[in-house]
């Protein structure tokens, strides 16, 4: 099986080295890796096609301008030829070098669909931690780590891409659209236990705009008829805490949000 991964990039010459090369040290080898790049004008493309100069083969490059994470993303799904497909954002780079090999293992069984795993999520500011995926109902939150999903070709065609005129919460829209498809989630997917798929760095669009993220949510559940009354007290509960942690943060007293989140993610 050929994995695909998508990479959308912009101005990335900061972290871009980091991230192809936590790829081009998978110990499985059946991969290629497709930039999608919105008209950078730093040396990001430069330090890719250094790094793959032993190995184009494996590099696919789609330079032009893009409306939007949502229609990079799509850029990249429709131009992949793997069996399976993945998201790694710029910033983002694998945990580990038999990443690829997990993904393909579990993938032996022709039932499963997706699968997806933890996150070792970077914080200098509240404080670093692994997060699992929460698992929960789609009315409390995203359930899994978007990062770290891996889906099959096929899955698109049965539900579509992703939605462009989504800015922050694309992903949740997806997982939404799957659930309207098969239901019982759980059926078509695994989750990758132990150590971390992929290191994420906090300062991501939806980390920055999280009160947005959170409201689009709001339209998307509502969009896949999945809003309820359940649905609209953790909306506004999610609302609250991220409000009460902005006031935490402006009066000084982060440390408590990093108490918070310890307790939440059990580090």
């Amino acid at each position: 099986m050929k994995i695909s991964v998508i990479t959308p990039t912009f101005n990335s010459e900061k972290t871009i080295a980091r991230n192809v090369e936590s790829i081009l040290n998978q110990s499985y080898k059946d991969f290629e890796h497709i930039i999608v790049d919105n008209l950078s004008s730093d040396k990001t493309l430069q330090i890719v096609n250094d790094l793959y100069k032993d190995s184009p083969s494996n590099l696919s490059i789609i330079s032009e301008k893009d409306n939007g994470i949502a229609e990079a993303f799509n850029k990249g799904i429709m131009s992949a030829t793997g069996n399976l497909i993945t998201i790694l954002n710029s910033d983002d780079y694998y945990f580990s070098d038999d990443v690829f090999e997990k993904i393909i293992s579990a993938f032996k069984d022709k039932s499963i669909l997706f699968t997806h795993g933890n996150i070792l999520f970077v914080d200098e500011f509240y404080g670093t931690n692994i997060r699992k995926p929460l698992l929960c109902d789609l009315s409390q939150a995203m359930p899994y780590n978007h990062p770290t999903i891996f889906v099959r070709r096929e899955l698109y065609k049965n539900i579509g891409l992703y939605v462009t005129n989504l800015k922050y919460a694309m992903d949740f829209d997806l997982i939404c659209k799957i659930k309207n498809r098969f239901n019982n989630l759980d059926s078509i997917s695994v989750y990758i236990q132990g150590n971390p798929i992929v290191v994420m760095n906090a300062g991501g669009t939806s980390w920055a705009n999280e009160i947005k993220s959170i409201k689009e949510t709001r339209i998307i559940l509502k969009n896949h008829k999945l809003w309820d009354k359940k649905a609209n007290f953790n909306y506004l509960l999610r609302l609250l805490r991220t409000k009460l942690k902005d006031l935490l943060t402006l009066a000084g007293m982060n440390f408590l949000v990093e108490k918070w989140r310890k307790r939440k993610w059990k580090v």
